[in-house]
């Protein structure tokens, strides 16, 4: 919910700042391209399924994301600890 939050605020903040913007629409070869190449990812998503429990992916990738870049995870979470004074950690 709070990720919703601050991904519908971001998305207001580009709308107001590129919103003045009028581009014209893509041409219907290009949009029909776009929309074959996103079926076939959606194709291999639902055969990959059968594979693998998707659910399971849901749950893993974060963790996976987390433990792949766990230095950089724990010198942010140290720098929020440290700002906290009465912690007294240095």
């Amino acid at each position: 919910m709070i990720l919703e939050s601050v991904l519908n605020l971001v998305g207001g903040l580009i709308k107001l700042v590129f919103g003045w913007i009028n581009l014209p629409d893509m041409p219907p070869s290009v949009t029909s391209v776009i929309d074959e190449l996103f079926g076939y990812i959606r194709g291999s998503m639902g055969l990959l399924g059968v594979f693998v429990d998707l659910n399971m992916v849901k749950v893993l990738l974060p963790v996976l994301l987390i433990v792949i870049n766990f230095e950089h995870v724990w010198k942010f979470t140290m720098f929020i600890v440290r700002k906290i004074p009465f912690l007294g950690i240095e």
